[in-house]
């Protein structure tokens, strides 16, 4: 089965979803890590942790939880047009660290 024009930009489309998922879960986490030396917000002073969580930490985090869920649902919805499976396989992989830290970060919330 030959892919037509549409689902290949539609592919084209969707990988560039998923590594902006990743790309932004990167960069969230690294800008996150290096807080302190960066934007000289230390550690434990709660007024500056919460306004750095409140508006970079937590927006760019939902823009990667979205791309991701984003990229799976269109895998899921083109799974037996888009014939590479290799390619299928490549943009669930690249979506799932959002969504994973993200899981991590709810149940880490309630058991703790």
């Amino acid at each position: 089965m030959e892919l037509t024009q549409r689902h290949i930009k539609k592919i084209k489309w969707t990988t560039r979803m998923a590594f902006t998922s990743l790309g932004i879960l990167i960069f969230a986490l690294l800008v996150n890590e290096l807080r302190e030396p960066l934007l000289g917000i230390k550690k434990g002073y709660a007024p500056h942790s919460f306004g750095f969580n409140f508006m970079f930490f937590l927006p760019s985090m939902l823009i990667a939880i979205g791309f991701g869920f984003a990229v799976i649902g269109r895998t899921i919805k083109h799974w037996k047009t888009w014939t590479d499976l290799n390619r299928k396989l490549m943009l669930i992989g690249l979506s799932i660290p959002a969504i994973g830290i993200w899981t991590f970060i709810i149940i880490k919330i309630f058991v703790y």
